[in-house]
This record gives structure tokens, C-alpha cells and sequence, in this order.
């Protein structure tokens, strides 16, 4: 019995410091929570978010530091335009915020809380379409530090016009850019400038048909009317990755201009087999061109250079057998005309001899004789002054077509097309 009433007195004692430390904890959370609320109930009861911290303390323009962290970038070169999704970051200070006294070292606003709080009016002014992130919530970030510095974080993915000069495409190096300006609020109430570092790059940034090579800030504050706005920017400087052009492109097409040179070794006689050589290749070559990716400028392009000079190679191969086979037909033709003049005057004329039926037998196996024993002559002299033909051309065109591609690769691996930048400013 005694035990009993001790074990039941030891189990309360139990249950009831239990009890209190819950209470205890709860009660902490509670004023936690209760405090945190009440910091941002006493920063926004007299916070009017329609006004700049410039207009509502007179004390200076604000001064907004901005900072890109890029997730993803691609371009395209079908319209000229780039993609990319990144983090916009924002720092300024609003001294309406501050909370020293609170203890609290970061205030975490919610979402709901940015429609009460100024927030600088920037916007990207070479941007042709854009859209914040709202998955699963939307893509903000809010943070209040005691002395009134604020952090802003957001999400954006846009597509933003980039002026590609491509005058040496598939070769060529790309300088786009993006610019932030601030939409409203002139220098005397917003300055804009750059974090350090402005630009962060991921890791996992994969473009399909360039690299970035390296990322320049500037500065490039405008006028408008009489007033002076911030504004700031950043260029790109994108290598393309012509692997894909190499492949597709340049190797093949070598290789057909090579494939067309077969011509110049086989027989003069071999009609048909050099006709369709030649065709097949030229054929060959003018389907190679959906592979260039068409560029619609009004300009020549370094893919242009090539393909035209290809083609032109591919067919003056079949303009050198359609040359040689009219010169053979021609001086046979000739000479066989010569020759039947110079049976004519030998008196086998049937009429210089008086009458047009008075041919004898034996003159007419004479002039046939005559043709078959020349004939044979005429085409051997012809036939040979075409393999000559050929043969120049085997060493002609091999040379020719080595010298256009040293000079190509020299010009286009030397030359770059001068492009306007803004002024930078470090």
C-alpha cells in the first residue's frame, strides 16, 4: 500500500514538470512569434510604400547594388535573340526599416508584405519578353537586416534582343547584352550600380552552340528630356562551338570537290560516267546547303564564301569536259570537212565531171576509203589534246582549291568585324 501511494505520487510529480517545461516552450515560441509579428505590425504602420526612402527622409539618392546570377543561357541565331534564366539580386537601404532595438538579426518578410514596401523600379530595356517564376510559390526573397539594409531576391527568365553581326559565321564571336535601367525615378532619388562581384555564372551552364567566354559590366547612365536615369549593363562575349559545322559542313563538302576531281582520270570517251559524275556531285553540293543554317542578312557571310566557292569548283569540273568534248566534235567535224574538200578537188566531184549520176563505182569506195582511213587519224590527235587538258586540270585544280582554302582559313582566323560597344565603366 505505501508503495503504491509513492509511485502514484512520484508519476504526478512527473507529469507535472513535464507540463511546465511544454508551457514554458510554448509560451517561448509564442513570444517569439509574437514579436516577430509585432516588429513588422510596428515597421509598416507608418510605412507608406508609395514613397522612395529619398523622398520620405530627404537623405540622398538610394543607392540600389545589383547583382546576376545566371542559372542558364542560350542563344539563337534564327532571331538574333539570347534566353536566359537567372536571380536578380537586390541590395539597397531604407532606414523606415531599420530595427536595432528588436534583437532580431534578420527580419524574413513574407511575400504578401513586398505590396506594402518600396521597391526600386528597375526594368531591362533591351527585353523583348519576360516572366517571373511562380512554382511551386512565387520566386521571392525578402530580408530586413536591424540597420534598415534590405535584400531582394527574384527569379526571372527573359529573351533579350542581341545586334549578331555575323559576317563570319560559323567562325564568329558574339557581344550581347542586357541593360537595367530605372523606369521612373531619376539619379536625384535612385542610384543603380553594380555588386561585386555583378555577374555569377552556375556551373552547369551548357549552351547548344556557344561558350561564354568572359562577362564585362559598364555603366551607362542616359538623359532623358532634362533628367539623368541610371542605368547599368553587362556584355557577354559568346565563342561559337562550329563542331557542329565541321562535321556537317566543311568536311563534306571537301570531300565532294575532291570527289568531282575523279573526272579528270577517266577516259575522254566515257561520256556518260563523266556527265554523271559531275552531276552527282554538283547535286551533292547544292544539298549540302540546308546544313549551313541559312542566315537571312544582306550581307555575305563566311559560310557563303565557302559554299559558293565549292560550288564553283564541283562545276567548273563539268565545264572542263563540256570544253573538251565540243573541241573534239568541232575539229572533227572540221576535218572531215577538209577532207571531203580535198577529195572534191581531186576531180571526184560528181559535179564538176558533168552530171551528178556519173560517180563511179570505184570513186565512191575511193572517197569512203578515204574517210575511213582519215577519220581515225583526227579523233587519236583530238583525243590527245584533251587528256592534255586533263591532265593540266588534275594539277590546276588540286592546287587552286589548296590555295582558296589557305587563304580562306587565313583571312577568317585573322579578321574580326569591328562592333560598336558601349562605353564601359568599371
Amino acid at each position: 500500500m505505501g508503495i503504491t501511494v509513492v509511485c502514484s505520487i512520484f508519476f504526478w510529480m512527473v507529469c507535472s514538470w513535464t507540463h511546465i517545461v511544454s508551457s514554458s516552450g510554448n509560451s517561448s515560441s509564442a513570444s517569439n512569434g509574437s514579436r516577430g509579428q509585432k516588429i513588422v505590425d510596428d515597421l509598416l504602420s507608418s510605412y507608406d510604400g508609395r514613397v522612395s526612402p529619398t523622398d520620405a527622409l530627404e537623405d540622398g539618392p538610394v543607392e540600389d547594388t545589383v547583382q546576376l546570377y545566371i542559372l542558364s543561357l542560350d542563344s539563337s541565331d534564327d532571331s538574333t535573340d539570347f534566353t536566359m534564366n537567372f536571380f536578380l539580386r537586390q541590395r539597397w537601404r531604407d532606414a523606415r526599416l531599420a530595427h536595432n532595438s528588436s534583437g532580431v538579426p534578420v527580419l524574413e518578410l513574407h511575400r504578401k508584405a513586398l505590396e506594402e514596401v518600396w521597391v526600386p523600379d528597375i526594368y531591362f530595356v533591351n527585353e523583348k519578353n519576360a516572366h517571373f517564376h511562380y512554382v511551386s510559390v512565387p520566386n521571392k526573397m525578402f530580408n530586413v537586416f536591424p540597420d534598415g539594409k534590405v535584400s531582394y531576391s527574384i527569379r526571372v527568365t527573359g529573351t533579350y534582343t542581341c545586334e549578331m553581326d555575323l559576317r563570319k559565321y560559323p567562325l564568329d564571336k558574339q557581344t550581347c547584352h542586357i541593360k537595367i535601367e530605372s523606369y521612373g525615378h531619376s539619379t536625384n532619388s535612385l542610384k543603380i550600380r553594380w555588386n561585386s562581384p555583378p555577374v555569377l555564372l552556375s556551373k552547369n551552364i551548357k549552351m547548344t552552340q556557344y561558350s561564354v567566354e568572359k562577362t564585362v559590366p559598364f555603366i551607362c547612365d542616359q538623359q532623358y528630356m532634362e533628367y539623368n536615369y541610371s542605368c547599368i549593363g553587362v556584355n557577354f562575349h559568346l565563342n561559337r562551338m562550329n563542331g557542329f559545322y565541321f562535321i556537317h559542313m566543311y568536311v563534306p563538302s571537301i570531300l565532294i570537290v575532291m570527289l568531282s576531281w575523279i573526272s579528270f582520270w577517266l577516259d575522254i570517251e566515257a561520256t556518260a560516267a563523266r556527265i554523271s559524275l559531275g552531276i552527282l556531285t554538283v547535286l551533292a553540293m547544292t544539298t549540302q546547303n540546308k546544313f549551313t543554317g541559312v542566315q537571312h542578312v544582306s550581307y555575305v557571310t563566311a559560310m557563303n564564301v565557302w559554299t559558293a566557292a565549292s560550288l564553283a569548283f564541283v562545276f567548273l569540273g563539268v565545264i572542263e569536259y563540256a570544253y573538251i568534248n565540243v573541241k573534239t566534235r568541232k575539229h572533227v567535224r572540221r576535218s572531215l570537212n577538209r577532207a571531203t574538200s580535198n577529195l572534191s578537188m581531186n576531180g571526184n566531184n560528181p559535179i564538176l565531171n558533168g552530171s551528178i549520176y556519173s560517180i563511179s563505182k570505184k570513186d565512191t569506195n575511193f572517197s569512203q576509203g578515204s574517210q575511213k582511213k582519215n577519220t581515225p587519224n583526227v579523233i587519236d590527235l583530238d583525243n590527245k589534246n584533251g587528256r592534255k587538258v586533263d591532265r593540266l586540270a588534275r594539277i590546276v585544280f588540286p592546287m587552286s582549291y589548296v590555295l582558296f582554302n589557305i587563304v580562306y582559313w587565313s583571312f577568317y582566323g585573322i579578321w574580326e568585324p569591328v562592333q560598336d560597344d558601349p562605353k564601359l565603366v568599371h
